[in-house]
């Protein structure tokens, strides 16, 4: 029996999503739901006592030229991105799964909170972490061909770059940002300490 298409796996599956903290219109795309039964789903949860909407900081279909800006963003993005593959496979290359991006988003979520506190020179660039819906967003891309994975061949690292991405960076592994006086800010050096 293909449970896929079954109301009963759709409903589950736009409750699942509306707690993520999905968009409603991704909902939509991804369960063939309508306006109305996804604001019908959010109702039951609110009255079940749960809060819907504090996971959800945007009600926008983002794109990479808005996500993908600078060095930090892009870095970012090639975390949740390479979770988001090496939990699906190469499948998520060609389709979305939305059970390996749950998995990599809550995955991206606990590395950058426990990276967050560690002080570090990009510490000053603007960044608000990616929502789920921002990860679908690039998964979505990645899916059409407007995005992929490339490798560096200087440091070996594969990256996640989009077609959209509003930053010239290439490789944000490699990348150093210039200086006030035109030349390549001094490479970071990171020391682990003892436990």
């Amino acid at each position: 029996m293909n449970t896929r298409n079954n109301p009963l796996h759709l409903w589950v599956q736009a409750r699942e999503m509306a707690l993520m903290g999905y968009v409603t219109r991704i909902i939509i795309l991804e369960t063939g739901l309508t306006d109305k039964q996804v604001r019908r789903i959010y109702r039951d949860l609110e009255d079940d006592g749960m809060d819907v909407s504090k996971n959800r900081t945007s009600n926008a279909i983002k794109s990479g030229a808005s996500l993908i800006t600078n060095q930090l963003s892009k870095l970012h993005a090639s975390l949740m991105m390479g979770l988001y593959r090496r939990i699906g496979g190469r499948p998520v290359e060609s389709s979305t799964c939305i059970l390996a991006l749950d998995r990599a988003y809550r995955m991206y979520r606990a590395v950058i909170s426990e990276i967050a506190p560690v002080s570090s020179p990009m510490d000053k660039e603007a960044f608000q972490m990616f929502t789920i819906s921002d990860a679908w967003c690039l998964a979505s891309e990645m899916r059409s061909g407007e995005a992929m994975f490339e490798y560096c061949g200087d440091c070996g690292s594969d990256f996640f770059t989009s077609v959209n991405q509003a930053t010239g960076i290439h490789c944000p592994h490699c990348f150093q940002p210039q200086n006030a006086k035109g030349g390549a800010m001094p490479a970071v050096e990171v020391f682990a300490e003892p436990a």
